[in-house]
């Protein structure tokens, strides 16, 4: 097996996430579907998943 040369990360010092109150996740969330979700594109994606055939299960 090949040795890998991976950097080492000295002092890694992250600063924890913010925690979020419900309040604070609720417009997170309001505000995602208001700029970034596309309704017309999910209801295309939607169709073309659908499944038009006619089935049964035995």
């Amino acid at each position: 097996m090949k040795d890998l040369n991976l950097p080492i990360i000295k002092n890694y010092n992250s600063p924890s996430p913010p925690i979020l109150s419900m309040d604070e996740y609720l417009k997170f969330v309001q505000f995602n579907l208001e700029n970034c979700f596309d309704k017309e594109t999910y209801f295309q994606w939607k169709e073309i998943i659908a499944v038009d055939v006619p089935f049964f299960l035995k």
